[in-house]
């Protein structure tokens, strides 16, 4: 049985803008439960609007060493986030994650962000599934 990202990934995603604050990240983290959020912009020409992932932010990089002021732009990752297909194998996710020693990857067709996959999405794979 070949499991794909869609069938395992945390799903549906919450997205934050870059000039948004800490405190404001902080607080939506904790009313969701969630560890990370990828960050986003809009870029608006008169026939589309295209969704642009900017980066990624984390539970580890608002840590409480950083001030609630500071803007996401400023702590984000903008560098190293991770973009898989969600028709992509749970393998092939797990070994891009290995690979670049990540914990989230964020999950994508035709554009638009699908879900968030996460170390802990593997962990509960393991639980639900017989390895035997």
């Amino acid at each position: 049985m070949r499991i794909q990202v869609k069938d395992f990934m945390s799903a549906p995603v919450t997205a934050a803008m870059k000039d948004e604050n800490v405190l404001e990240i902080r607080t939506l983290m904790k009313e969701k439960g969630i560890h990370a959020i990828p960050i986003i912009s809009y870029a608006n020409d008169k026939l589309k609007v295209d969704k642009t992932i900017e980066g990624i932010i984390t539970a580890t990089d608002i840590s409480e060493e950083v001030s609630n002021d500071a803007t996401i732009e400023d702590i984000m990752t903008a560098s190293n986030v991770l973009v898989v297909h969600v028709d992509a194998s749970a393998k092939a996710a797990a070994k891009m994650m290995l690979k670049h020693n990540v914990h989230h990857i964020v999950a994508m067709e035709d554009g638009e962000i699908k879900g968030m996959l996460s170390s802990l999405d593997f962990v509960k794979l393991v639980a639900e599934h017989s390895l035997e």
